[in-house]
């Protein structure tokens, strides 16, 4: 005798089955039982346009489709902050595993229905290397442009992306937690030296105060290189992490070198959680106990987040952008949205491209994504906006989203001017730039944040870290600077404070007192004054030698305006109209001025440095 499930059909059976799975084990220990449903898309088949990228292909070129099948965890465009407010009584860890079953359950079962369908589309060479996902329901394949109509054949198949061809990724190993790192001291905030923005962050007054240092937390760097490290040996987690590429665990893909594009990754992991150690004096990192593991995976972001997430990762960093992705925004969105629900807090830098791209496109894919992905702009140490950082808003006018213009980015960081170090354990002090570097300072202090409260979610940890921000821009939010600095110390007492209540201990020694965190800009700025000295002198380029500047002047005024620092100097010099530059400076001590041509101004080389040390 057959079972009955031969007279519903055994993909009906397998939905039913989940679907009572879920209501069962999740009415056992929680009182909204049916949480971690899936929604149904509620949309005609749709085929996206052709990318603009790719218009010249030919109809027999390879492509590679992303496909969604019609149930999906979160269902409409505006389902993210809807779930995310049913999911927020469920503690984070309970949540996570939750949605990772349903996620492969309901991919399994939607795989399952469309098997003999994708067999016949690939026995036929419509179709190959289909790999299926679950971090969204659906799959990716490769197909010719002439194809993409027989994909709709596909039982369930309810949006039908093309992008670029792109390799399938390698099966990732999970990270083995048998291994151990090797015995660290006990971490002293005063047994190493930090760099300014630890400080400047009040990153230093969390591990002091409250004893939070980013212990307990698994970083994610996103990159596509990592120079091999002896200052990071100490933070890395013991597997190190996975280049789904190559599908190996070799993170070094490029031959040494001392340029800042190949030590690009390896400190962005510094910034997260560099840690000291008995051969090294400096510790980079804002959440120094933390762990950090490097994925490298061009093409396809879904293998590496579904292991990020599987790995029990609290952060996510990627400090790349991705230009002109069209319709295909919707799917990464899509991936980024549901890894939030599962815990995990995406981050990012917002671009430097405000010289070259105007709004609303300045910052684009992935720092371009409402509310699960957190952007961190850049500014001096001295809090004025660089140049080059990108700003909001941006737009969202997709199929499945419409939100029209977005307020971007959330918050600012320091992005100019910043310290690295090299493989022999030297650092110089001012060497890097860029919002790449913003980005995993954004991401240190959501591991501190993480390291205080493992159960926090990262709705929960993205309002807390707006509001805690110092305001250094226009009052309120700004498109350059968002809600402001970001504040490690009141962001943290927060998360603290409500943890307590949640816990039913006294939240009282977590709330404002006489020494309350706030950031003093006033005082900052006092204590920060900086001189700009001139690095290079610019020989028989006028008459005489004499109306030069020297190596080691002080510049101090252009015209009859001050300069105490680059962007002032800068902001001066765009604007000066006449054919010759009056500037002022100090030579040995005395006051001098030079008339220079714009010209020859421009080859100098003028260095800001400031009387607050880099390191202490």
């Amino acid at each position: 005798m057959r079972p009955f499930y031969y007279k519903l059909g055994l993909p009906t059976f397998v939905a039913i089955f989940a679907s009572l799975h879920c209501v069962i084990t999740l009415g056992q220990d929680n009182p909204k039982p049916a949480l971690v449903r899936f929604e149904n898309l509620d949309n005609e088949l749709w085929v996206s346009d052709i990318p603009t990228s790719m218009r010249r292909v030919g109809r027999e070129a390879e492509i590679t489709v992303k496909v969604w099948f019609d149930r999906q965890l979160l269902g409409d465009g505006k389902a993210y902050l809807r779930r995310a407010s049913e999911f927020d009584a469920i503690p984070r860890s309970v949540l996570r595993s939750r949605c990772i079953d349903e996620l492969k359950r309901e991919s399994d079962a939607s795989f399952f229905r469309a098997k003999k369908t994708l067999d016949q589309l690939k026995a036929s060479g419509i179709l190959s290397d289909i790999r299926q996902h679950w971090i969204v329901n659906g799959f990716s394949a490769t197909t010719r442009v002439s194809d993409i109509q027989r994909v709709k054949e596909i039982p369930g198949v309810s949006k039908i992306f093309i992008v670029r061809k792109s390799k399938p990724t390698k099966t990732a190993a999970p990270i083995s937690r048998s291994e151990k790192n090797s015995l660290e001291l006990a971490f002293d905030p005063e047994r190493w030296l930090h760099p300014w923005y630890t400080r400047a962050l009040k990153a230093d007054q969390v591990w002091k105060k409250l004893g939070i240092t980013g212990r307990g937390t698994l970083n994610v760097i996103h990159d596509f290189h990592f120079a091999k490290s002896p200052q990071m040996a100490k933070s890395q987690s013991p597997i190190v992490g996975f280049n789904f590429n190559q599908g190996n665990m070799q993170l070094c893909v490029r031959p040494e070198s001392l340029s800042p594009r190949d030590l690009h990754g390896v400190m962005c992991a510094a910034i997260v959680c560099g840690r000291g150690s008995p051969e090294f004096r400096y510790e980079f990192g804002l959440a120094p106990l933390g762990e950090w593991a490097g994925v490298i995976a061009r093409g396809e972001i879904e293998s590496s987040v579904e292991w990020a997430i599987e790995n029990g990762a609290d952060t996510y960093s990627m400090s790349f952008s991705i230009p002109g992705l069209d319709e295909y925004r919707s799917h990464w969105r899509k991936i980024l949205e549901h890894g939030t629900i599962c815990g995990l807090c995406f981050v990012s830098g917002a671009g430097n491209f405000a010289k070259t791209v105007k709004t609303p496109l300045q910052m684009r894919t992935p720092e371009d994504i409402p509310q699960v992905v957190f952007a961190a702009a850049g500014v001096h140490r001295d809090l004025s906006k660089t140049s080059f950082s990108s700003q909001g808003p941006v737009l969202w006018q997709t199929e499945h989203y419409h939100d029209g213009k977005v307020k971007k980015p959330e918050v600012c960081a320091f992005n100019h001017q910043l310290p690295v170090f090299f493989a022999d354990g030297t650092v110089r002090e001012s060497a890097i730039n860029g919002n790449s570097f913003a980005g995993p300072m954004f991401c240190g202090a959501i591991a501190l944040m993480r390291s205080a409260d493992k159960e926090i979610h990262p709705w929960r940890i993205r309002e807390i870290i707006t509001n805690t921000a110092t305001d250094i821009g226009p009052p309120g939010f700004d498109p350059s600077t968002g809600y402001g600095l970001i504040n490690c110390y009141q962001a943290v007492k927060e998360v603290l404070k409500r943890k307590a209540i949640r816990e039913g201990s006294d939240p009282t020694r977590f709330e404002k007192n006489g020494d309350d965190g706030s950031f003093n800009s006033k005082r900052y700025l006092a204590e920060l004054s900086a001189v700009l000295i001139v690095e290079n002198s610019v020989q028989n380029v006028q008459g005489a030698n004499t109306n030069i500047l020297r190596v080691g002047d002080i510049i101090t005024a252009v015209g009859d305006d001050k300069v105490a620092s680059l962007a002032a100097l800068n902001a001066r010099i765009a604007k000066y109209q006449e054919n010759s530059i009056n500037v002022h400076a100090i030579r040995n001590g005395k006051a001098i001025q030079i008339r220079l041509r714009p010209e020859t101004f421009a080859k100098y080389k003028i260095r800001q440095v400031y009387s607050a040390p880099v390191f202490k």
